[in-house]
């Protein structure tokens, strides 16, 4: 072999080596990367990493319970842009202390109490204006706070022929009424309140803020427990619902055919927000 020839060979032995080397090497590399990877996949995470949740899950947690799951499932009205000027209305009868308004039915009032110096019957026969008219108001009496956070409030109005004041509510006598209106606001000059209607029926008409003592908490779930079960031939009651001396029911109460009875729409507060 000349020397040019032995020279030839010893560069491509020379070049296959560095090959074999530098092929090797990518080899060795590439296992170790992903061994690495494999170890770092089943690393159990530190104690804080597994208990201290992401900043994404920490903005998505509900701040509070939907309204719908304090409404014993039941689907609420949308209030839509329910609005009330009480300064206007104070400014013709300072007895006006809130507006009850239900969606579906007529009911969409002032809501008066008489003062010190009248007596509970006054808007009875008396309009917002404080001038004499059958029809009168819907009105509460003294024994009611204008707060709304009494155990059991009672607003009351005529059942018109012409169906105003509380005529409408004796559509809640219907089956089918009942199960697709569920709902009743009362606004004050700084809250809304928003209750399920839960009981409707027709009631004797014995004076219910005289007849049952709601500060006495065994009286009063005694009173809770029979308007979900109320001993009247004419009731609509939802199922599902129950109460406690916790909760703050409203009770709409108007005149029947007969001038024994009274029929009764009660709501039970499941809202109540700063307008």
């Amino acid at each position: 072999m000349n020397k040019k020839k032995k020279t030839v060979w010893i560069i491509v032995l020379i070049v296959c080596a560095l090959i074999i080397v530098v092929g090797a090497t990518l080899l060795i590399r590439s296992q170790l990367a992903s061994e690495t990877v494999r170890r770092e996949d089943v690393t159990p995470a530190t104690a804080d990493e597994a208990t201290v949740p992401s900043e994404e899950t920490t903005a998505q947690a509900p701040t509070e319970k939907p309204l719908i799951d304090r409404s014993f499932g039941y689907k609420l009205a949308d209030p839509g842009d329910l609005n009330v000027d009480f300064a206007e209305l104070k400014s013709i009868n300072t007895d006006i202390y809130a507006w009850i308004y239900i969606p579906n039915t007529n009911v969409d009032y002032p809501v008066l109490r008489g003062a010190a110096d009248k007596d509970d019957f006054f808007y009875l026969d008396h309009n917002m204006y404080r001038q004499y008219q059958f029809a009168g108001s819907v009105y509460s009496e003294l024994k009611n706070n204008p707060d709304m956070h009494d155990p059991v409030t009672v607003l009351y109005g005529h059942n018109m022929r012409d169906g105003s004041m509380f005529a409408t509510l004796h559509q809640f006598s219907k089956a089918d009424f009942f199960d697709d209106n569920t709902t009743a606001f009362v606004l004050t000059e700084d809250k809304i309140f928003t209750y399920l209607i839960y009981a409707a029926y027709t009631f004797d008409d014995r004076h219910i803020l005289n007849s049952y003592d709601f500060n006495n908490a065994e009286s009063f779930q005694e009173y809770l427990d029979s308007t979900l079960k109320p001993r009247s031939l004419d009731f609509n009651v939802r199922e599902n619902v129950e109460l406690t001396t916790e909760n703050r029911i409203l009770t709409l109460s108007t005149c029947t055919e007969s001038s024994g009875t009274r029929f009764l729409v009660q709501g039970v507060l499941v809202d109540e927000h700063e307008r």
